[in-house]
């Protein structure tokens, strides 16, 4: 389900007759497909908080790069995969969509110090893709608001970082990142309504994201096996530049949007060609808050506000992963399973919470260049909206490059 089935309704501050008296189901940021970057991270179903040994720890704990012993140079490219199996009152329909990006671009340099480790990394990452698709069609039954409708949306959230992270201790270190997250969401939806009277609709909404926002963390070696990492990222204040049309109508809106703090941990065992890890995360989506006044004909601040309070919930993710070492080829092979607890609490019936499982490969090219294959994909089912069942399969494929000099 896209964050506005009901679009018709929607963002139309200036057209008093689509007031509304709620929040959309769904809003942007709150359920978009979190990719992270490198396709190592990836390939482990994100488990790496107490692993982090390369660029991609800028994300899931700077500490990380600490780790770094040699100047590296890391690229990625993504292909993102969306296909919606929808039933609108008894009635089948199919949508699919896709992308190919780059997902991450990034450096990494090791300063030499009378002891222990600094390293700063500079890059770009992609952290989530908004790419999804919904088509309905009714089959003439029932109280069917629409005849049918093709809503696309694309785009995505990435992140320009600046990270450094040192060793404060023999076995403990500390790092801390500056991001600015910039991105883009294009939403359309054409269709014919049959409510209040026959009709055919089309509109738009064309959404700027930016926004600042530090994290911090910490990886502490246990041994020579052992690693236990903690990351931890505050609220984040985005501002949101809307421009809309529907039919011959048109405008723009802006607006802020604090989201909710991240808190990470993880742990990781390297016994051996073996290398397992386990992750938790949590985060309280009920304290996303409009810092102005919202998008929504008919509501006001303060009940947008509440509304957020009584639909969205706080959530613990747990991922788990690992990696075993061919030595003789220079191949890791790589898994993971992630469970990620619906933002939304009511889904309706279907499970709503996303069990990912994921897989990877790793290839060292030569004593330089190490080639990363990711993939990860999760199925589930939601029913928001009276009389549509929608099944939903996503994936995710990312390639890294990564070369240390």
């Amino acid at each position: 389900m896209t964050k506005r089935i009901f679009a018709s309704l929607l963002v139309l501050a200036a057209t008093a007759a689509f007031a509304q008296n709620h929040i959309p189901e769904r809003l942007l940021i709150s359920t978009g497909q979190y990719v992270g970057p490198g396709a190592r991270p990836l390939g482990m179903a994100g488990t790496y908080t107490g692993i982090a040994d390369d660029f991609s720890s800028v994300w899931y704990n700077p500490a990380g790069i600490a780790q770094v012993k040699r100047i590296e140079v890391q690229a990625s490219l993504s292909r993102s995969g969306y296909a919606n199996e929808t039933s609108y009152y008894g009635s089948p329909w199919d949508g699919s969509t896709s992308n190919i990006r780059l997902n991450n671009l990034g450096f990494v340099f090791p300063i030499p110090v009378y002891q222990g480790a600094f390293s700063f990394a500079l890059g770009y990452n992609q952290i989530m893709s908004f790419d999804r698709r919904t088509r309905i069609l009714a089959d003439g039954t029932g109280n069917a608001n629409w005849h049918d409708f093709d809503e696309l949306e694309s785009g995505r959230l990435g992140a320009w970082n600046l990270s450094m992270a040192a060793d404060v201790s023999p076995n403990l270190a500390l790092g801390l990142g500056a991001n600015y997250f910039v991105g883009a969401d294009d939403y359309t939806l054409t269709g014919n309504e049959n409510v209040p009277t026959p009709q055919y609709t089309e509109q738009t909404i064309n959404t700027d994201l930016s926004g600042w926002m530090i994290n911090a963390g910490a990886l502490l070696r246990i041994g020579r096996f052992a690693r236990v990492g903690g990351m931890f990222q505050p609220a984040m204040s985005m501002l949101l530049k809307e421009d809309w049309t529907q039919d011959q109508n048109s405008g723009f809106f802006d607006y802020r949007m604090t989201y909710p703090a991240i808190f990470r941990g993880g742990i990781s065992f390297a016994p051996g060609r073996w290398l397992l890890g386990a992750d938790i995360e949590y985060r309280d989506w009920g304290t996303m808050d409009f810092r102005t006044e919202p998008p929504y004909a008919g509501v006001t601040r303060a009940e947008a506000n509440q509304d957020i309070k009584n639909t969205y919930q706080a959530t613990t993710r747990y991922s788990v992963g690992g990696e075993y070492l061919f030595p003789v080829y220079g191949v890791r092979a790589r898994a993971g399973y992630s469970f990620e607890p619906s933002s939304y609490q009511d889904v309706g019936a279907g499970d709503k919470n996303h069990h990912i499982f994921a897989l990877g490969l790793g290839v060292l090219v030569d004593r330089s260049v190490m080639l990363d294959v990711g993939y990860r994909t999760s199925s589930y089912r939601e029913n928001t909206t009276a009389g549509l069942t929608e099944d939903i399969r996503s994936s995710t494929a990312l390639f890294t490059l990564s070369y240390r000099m």
